[in-house]
C-alpha cells in the first residue's frame, strides 16, 4: 500500500489508483520502446527519458531485437542463446493463432511481465536486464550501463545526510579529543577568549552546551562544510569500490564453481573493504585535515578556501595536509575492513534468523550502525592518535609528537591507557545514528534507483523447466 496516496484510515480512492495505474502503463510503454529501440537509449539518473510520438503496441520484439536492446543498454556477455530464452519466456502458446508459440514477443505478453516488476526496477530502466536475469538466472552478465553512476550518486547522498545529522556531537569528540594538548586551570571548557579545560574531560552534551552559548548554533555545525565536502566523494567512492570487487569476487567464484555465489567469504569481505577504505582516504584526506583544523576550538576560521590557503603557508605548504596520514590510512582500512565485513555479515546473521528474508532498508541502517559501534571500539586508539597529530601546533598548542608511535606512548605515558578512549562516548552517541543513517539511506537510494536489479529482492528456487532450456515452447508449470 506504500506506492499509493492512503488517507487517515489506509484507503485508496478510484482516482488514486488511476493515477498509479496510468504512471505504470507509461513506464511500462517507456520500457518497451527502449526494448524496440523507439525510445531514448540512455535514460536519466532516475530513469526517465522522453516519450516520441507513435503507436508501438502492435510491434514485436524478435529474438535480434531483443539481442539489440541487452546491447543498448550497455550489458555484457548476451548471447544469441540467452535472447532466445529471454523470448521463450514471454511469447504465450497460440499466439500466432495456430496453436504454436512464435519467435517474438508482442507488447501485450511483454506488459504482463513487466507488471511483476517492482516500480523501481521498472521506472529506471531495468526492464531488460531484469528479464535476463529471468531467462538466464544461472549465468553472470555484465550491469546495464549508469549503474556505477547510481551507485556513486546513492553513496555520496547518504555520506553527506549522515554526517550532517551528527555534526554537533563530531564538534563534540573532535574538542574532547583534542583536550589532551591543552590544560588549564579554569573550570569551563570553552570560552571566548580561547581553550579552558577541567582536569576532568567534560561529555558530550557539555561540550555541546558551552559551544552553543559561546558560538551559537553556527558553532554545532563548525567545519561541516569541510565535512561534506570530503564525505561525498570518500562515501561514494567508499561504497562503489566495495561493490565493484564484491561483484568481481562473486563473478569470479560463479565462474569457477559453475553455480551463482550469492555471499563473499570472510577473507573476500575484509579484503574488498580494506581496499574501499585505503583508496578513499587516500583519495580524501586533505579535506578531512582542513575540517579536524577547523573543527577544534581556536582553530581555523574562515571559508573552506580561506583555511586551506591559511593551512597551506602556515604549516609547511602541501604536506601539511597529510599530518597523520599513517595511523589515519591504518585506521580506516582496519575500520573499513571490519564495517564491511560486519554489515555483510550481520545481513547472513539476520537472514539465517528470520528463515531467509532479507532486512529490508531501514533494518540494514540499524544492522550497519551496529557494526560500526564494534568497529570503533577497536579503531578509537588510532584516531585519537590521528586527530592530535592533526591538530598539534595549530592555535598556540605545543608540538608534542615526533610521529603516530610517539604520540602513541606520550599519551599512554601522561594520562593513561584511557586516555586513547578519550571521546568514545561522543563517538558512540554519534557512530551508530550516523553509520545507521548512512546504510539506512544508501539502501533506500539504491533501491529507489534500480541498483542491482532484481538481484536486491527475494529469490525463489527455480523450477526448471526443460523446454524452455532447449529454446522450445515452454509447457504447464505446476503451482
Amino acid at each position: 500500500m506504500a506506492q499509493y496516496r492512503c488517507d487517515e484510515f489506509g484507503a485508496i480512492t478510484f482516482a488514486d489508483y488511476r493515477t498509479y495505474a496510468g504512471a505504470r502503463e507509461r513506464a511500462t510503454r517507456r520500457a518497451w520502446r527502449r526494448v524496440l529501440g523507439l525510445a531514448d537509449t540512455f535514460p536519466g539518473l532516475f530513469g526517465t527519458d522522453r516519450d516520441r510520438t507513435g503507436d508501438d503496441r502492435n510491434a514485436r520484439a524478435d529474438v535480434f531485437t531483443v539481442l539489440e536492446a541487452t546491447k543498448r543498454a550497455g550489458i555484457d556477455g548476451v548471447s544469441s542463446a540467452d535472447a532466445r530464452r529471454m523470448v521463450s519466456l514471454l511469447a504465450r502458446r497460440g499466439s500466432d493463432g495456430a496453436g504454436s508459440q512464435t519467435d517474438a514477443v508482442t507488447y501485450e505478453e511483454f506488459r504482463r511481465y513487466a507488471a511483476l516488476l517492482p516500480d523501481a526496477q521498472l521506472r529506471s530502466g531495468n526492464a531488460v536486464w531484469d528479464w535476463l536475469a529471468a531467462a538466464a538466472p544461472e549465468r553472470e552478465h555484465g550491469k546495464p550501463r549508469g549503474q556505477r553512476r547510481k551507485q556513486l550518486f546513492a553513496g555520496g547522498l547518504a555520506g553527506i545526510v549522515g554526517r550532517t545529522a551528527v555534526a554537533p556531537l563530531d564538534r563534540a569528540r573532535t574538542i574532547i579529543q583534542d583536550m589532551g594538548l591543552v590544560r588549564g586551570p579554569a573550570s569551563s571548557v570553552l570560552d571566548k577568549s580561547g581553550i579552558v579545560h577541567t582536569t576532568k574531560p567534560p561529555n558530550a552534551a557539555q561540550v555541546c552546551r558551552d559551544v552553543l552559548r559561546n558560538e551559537g548554533p553556527a558553532g554545532l555545525f563548525r567545519g561541516n562544510m569541510v565535512s561534506a565536502l570530503k564525505v561525498v566523494p570518500a562515501n561514494a567512492l567508499q561504497f562503489a569500490i566495495f561493490h565493484k570487487m564484491k561483484d568481481d569476487f562473486l563473478r569470479a567464484r560463479s565462474e569457477k564453481d559453475g553455480a551463482p555465489a550469492e555471499q563473499l567469504l570472510l577473507e573476500e569481505r575484509l579484503a574488498s573493504g580494506a581496499v574501499a577504505g585505503a583508496l578513499s582516504t587516500a583519495a580524501c584526506y586533505p579535506l578531512d585535515t582542513l575540517k579536524s583544523q577547523m573543527a577544534v576550538a581556536g582553530g581555523l576560521r574562515g571559508s573552506v578556501l580561506t583555511a586551506a590557503t591559511q593551512l597551506f603557508r602556515e604549516q609547511g605548504g602541501l604536506k601539511a595536509f597529510y599530518k597523520g596520514i599513517g595511523p589515519t590510512l591504518l585506521c580506516d582500512v582496519i575500520g573499513s575492513a571490519l564495517g564491511f565485513t560486519l554489515y555483510e555479515t550481520f545481513q547472513t546473521m539476520y537472514r539465517e534468523a528470520s528463515g531467509g528474508r532479507r532486512p529490508n532498508p531501514l533494518e540494514k541502517g540499524a544492522l550497519g550502525g551496529l557494526g560500526a559501534c564494534v568497529s570503533l571500539t577497536l579503531t578509537m586508539p588510532l584516531e585519537v592518535v590521528m586527530t592530535r597529530m592533526r591538530v598539534q601546533g595549530l592555535g598556540h598548542r605545543p608540538v608534542l609528537y615526533k610521529n603516530a608511535l610517539d604520540c602513541l606512548r606520550l599519551s599512554v605515558q601522561r594520562e593513561g591507557l584511557k586516555s586513547l578512549w578519550l571521546g568514545t562516548g561522543a563517538a558512540y552517541v554519534k557512530i551508530f545514528p550516523q553509520l545507521a543513517i548512512t546504510y539506512f539511506v544508501f539502501e533506500l537510494a539504491s533501491e529507489q534507483l534500480g541498483v542491482g536489479g532484481l538481484g536486491r529482492y527475494e529469490r525463489s528456487k527455480p523450477v526448471r523447466n526443460k523446454a524452455v532450456d532447449e529454446g522450445k515452447p515452454p509447457g504447464p508449470v505446476a503451482a
